[in-house]
Formats: C-alpha cells, structure tokens, sequence
C-alpha cells in the first residue's frame, strides 16, 4: 500500500497515516512501513491522521490526533473531532460499511475454529441505525484538568477527561432534551463533581432509561451524600419540577424520578440507597405481547427496537432442534430478568432459568406472575453451584439456551454441561472473542456449529450480538 513516510519511527514524532481498517474492538489502524499503528481516533479507511508517535502496552499508537483527510466520509455523529467519545467507533462509516465489517470480522474468528461445514446467516439489521438507545449512562467531570464541571461521556480513550454530547446521534430527542437540561442544571447548583482520586464531590452520573413501546422514560440522578439536608431537599424539589416542565415527544412521559446515593470508590452505577423524587421506580416494556417490569439497576437489552429480532432468532432456532419441545425442559442459563425465558416458555414443558443476580431474579419470577406463566421458573444463585442443586432434584434439561455475560460460559461450567447430552444448544453472546474460547471447549465434546447468526443491536459501536446453535454429534 501507499507509504506515506519513510523516515524511522522515534518517540514523539509527528507522522502521518492513512488508515487499513478498523479491528475488532472498532479500533482504527494503518501502517508506518511494516509497523502497524492504532490512533486514539475515530476514523475510517482512507482516510488520513496525523499525530504523535509514541509506544504504549506493547503496541504503537498516535496520540493528539487530527484528521487532515476525511477521504469523502462524513461524520455521522460530530463533525467537531474534540467532541468524540469512546463507543462510537463506526462514525464514519455507512450503515452497511458497519454490518460488512463487524460480521466479517466475527466470521473470520469462527472459520479459524470451527472445524465442520456451517450456515453463516446475513447479519439482522437494527431496525434504527441511529437514536436506538432505550439506555443512556453518562458521567460527570470535566473536558480539562481543573474546568469547569460539565456532564457527557468519557472522551475516546480517556478515563478522566469528559465530552459533552448534545445531539449525539445514538440517543433520540427527548433524551436529547433531558440530557441538556440536566447538564445545564447541574452546572448552576455551584455543586462538584466527583473526583475519583481524592473521593470528594457531589454528581456521579445521570441514568436515562425509556421503555420504548409504553413510552415510560426514567431519570435517575447519582450522586454522593456530600450535601446539606436543606440544600438536599431544595436540590430534589427543583430537579423535579425542571424535569417535569419538559415538552417530550412521540407521546413519552417521564414516569420516575430517582436520586441514588453512592459514596462507594468503584465507578460503577451502583446504589446504596436511593429517594424516588416522582412517579415510579421501575419501568415496564412490552416484548412478545409479555410485559417485563425493568428495575434502575437491572440489565435489559438497549435496543429495543431490536430485541424482537435477538430473540426472534432464539425462536426461530428453538423452532429448528429436532425434538417435541413441547415436551422439553429448557434450561435458560445466565438469564437475566428471565427475558428469553419467558419467551421461550411457550414453546416447552418447563423453563429454568438460573441468574447470579438476585435481583434480576426477583423481578423475572415477578413478570412470570404479571404475564401469567406458570411453566417458568428463576432461580438465584452461580450457575454451576444451581445446577447441582437441580441435578439432586433429578431436573435435567432437553434443551439449554446460554446468554452468558462478556467473560462467556467457561471451560468449568461447560465441562458440566456435557454431562447432560443434551442434543441441541443455543448460545447467545455478545462477545465474539469468549463465544470463540467457549466453541472450541464444544467442538472438542462433541458438539459442531450448525447455524450462526450476527444481531446488530449496537449500530456505530464495534459489538453485535451473535446466535449460535450447536449440536451433539452422534455416532
């Protein structure tokens, strides 16, 4: 290819790249002679950077990039490089440039591994490129060491520095409209943020949650307990009466206002009590014609326009095993809020679905009741130590579905599984890198891949969700 430099490469030089491709975590590269360079910017092949040579983690890096040719590309989230923020690696690229890279690069990891003839479906589309998130998590901090606070997300690989994002394209209007509200508010209390290093401050982050189809929004506003209860109350009481006086669209209300305290060190969203200011704590989503009741804290899909599909794919390779599901005990393993369980149940004898969270757990068993299923059954508690405890019970599954977080199922777990021989499995996972590990462990039982299935719902980010059934080889 072009090289567009030809001196040798030393710390602190300012060179040019023209840009190969994105790899798989959406990072952006090029080549300085053989030597391959990531830059610490979004952009697009082609197109061309510039910026400081240094070396990083065993790997080459520029550092205060710029881009001094966009090769024609348009940016679809800013046009102001200052304002890019990590996750949103994809912005230049055209929809289907998107699902082209991100589904070849998890082809490529799944033929290098799986030993038999499979299907590779064409990726599900999202059906909304842009504005799809039911989820939005954003923090509080500054642009600049000792600026002024300000709310967003965190700069591309920056840990500390912070972007604003009013009219990021991810997230649709009336977050747009509370987000720049809350920003604004939050700057005129005379309130600090957080600082992570000394553990002083007030705001932490600001959660916005939508159930897309009752048009139910969330806000929730975390912060420390470093306040005055008089300047408490006075900060609650406006917060709520400026967030209510809102004109939202397309028919959505805010029904919950939140303030959660957290003086925990992590950086997780976490509470360790919390104050509804209005309205109700939870939100309730319709998927399936089934109504899922969603806590502050709990993990749902954040397209909701795409959860259908996910799991509509789930269905549509239940559908294909080579069994009378109708007879079959399902094990639902990492289930969550016991979403795909439920969705499921329709479709078998009986459903167990085993979460490590237990809250998650309460309300699955909590939407079981509301929708009416008495054929699904959640349990709290690790995978592996649950599953023994069924196993003493004589519950065995027909059919397992794993939807296991990104550290995948593991070797340990799995290794249990086989003991089952159950023909058929199907594994939802987002994150391609451990469905891989998990895979091999598979194949080396005795199971091979019959059908794979990429579900973006995660358009301008490097993640997809990836369906895959499995099946037990018999001889």
């Amino acid at each position: 290819m072009e090289k567009l430099n030809k001196k040798p490469l030393r710390k602190g030089d300012l060179i040019q790249l023209k840009i190969e491709n994105l790899d798989t975590k959406g990072r952006a590269y090029g080549f300085y002679d053989e030597n391959k360079i990531y830059t610490n910017i979004n952009a697009a092949k082609d197109q061309i950077v510039e910026g400081i040579f240094v070396k990083r983690r065993h790997k080459y890096e520029l550092i205060h990039c710029k881009i001094i040719d966009f090769a024609g590309r348009k940016n679809a989230i800013y046009d102001d490089e200052a304002r890019q923020n990590g996750g949103c690696n994809y912005q230049y690229y055209t929809y289907e440039e998107q699902l082209e890279i991100k589904a070849g690069h998890i082809k490529k990891e799944l033929d290098r591994i799986i030993k038999n003839e499979y299907i590779f479906e064409e990726p599900v589309k999202s059906p909304k490129p842009e504005k799809y998130r039911n989820k939005m998590e954003f923090s509080f901090g500054n642009a600049v060491k000792d600026g002024p606070i300000i709310l967003g997300l965190h700069k591309q690989n920056s840990f500390h520095d912070i972007v604003e994002v009013d009219g990021l394209k991810l997230m649709d209007d009336n977050f747009n409209q509370i987000y720049i509200f809350c920003n604004e508010f939050c700057k005129k209390t005379g309130f600090d943020f957080y600082h992570r290093l000394d553990h002083k401050g007030f705001f932490r982050n600001l959660v916005i949650r939508k159930a897309e189809f009752t048009k139910q929004i969330l806000v929730n506003i975390i912060t420390t307990t470093e306040i005055e209860e008089t300047q408490k109350r006075e900060f609650q009481e406006m917060f709520k009466e400026g967030l209510l006086a809102l004109k939202l669209s397309y028919g959505f209300k805010i029904s919950g206002i939140l303030h959660t305290f957290n003086d925990n060190f992590s950086d997780m969203v976490i509470s360790e009590s919390e104050t509804i200011l209005y309205g109700e704590r939870d939100l309730t989503e319709e998927i399936f014609g089934l109504k899922f009741k969603i806590s502050p804290y709990s993990f749902f899909q954040t397209n909701s326009n795409g959860v259908e599909l996910l799991y509509g794919k789930v269905m549509e390779y239940i559908d294909n095993v080579d069994e009378n599901t109708n007879e079959c005990t399902i094990f639902d393993l990492f289930s969550g809020t016991g979403t795909i369980g439920q969705i499921v149940s329709k479709k078998a004898k009986k459903v167990y679905g085993i979460e490590l969270v237990e809250e998650a757990v309460r309300k699955a068993n909590e939407n079981a009741r509301l929708n009416n299923i008495d054929n699904a059954e959640f349990i709290a508690g690790d995978v592996f130590e649950k599953l023994d405890e069924l196993e003493e019970k004589e519950i065995k599954p027909d059919i397992i579905i794993l939807d296991p977080p990104r550290p995948g199922v593991g070797e340990k777990t799995i290794m249990k599984l086989l003991k089952y021989d159950v023909s058929n499995i199907i594994y939802v996972s987002c994150n391609p890198k451990t469905l891989v590990q998990d895979l091999i462990t598979f194949q080396e039982n005795d199971y091979e891949v019959v059908k794979v299935c990429p579900v973006d719902m995660f358009p301008v980010t490097p993640h997809m969700e990836v369906v895959s059934m499995l099946r037990k080889v018999r001889i």
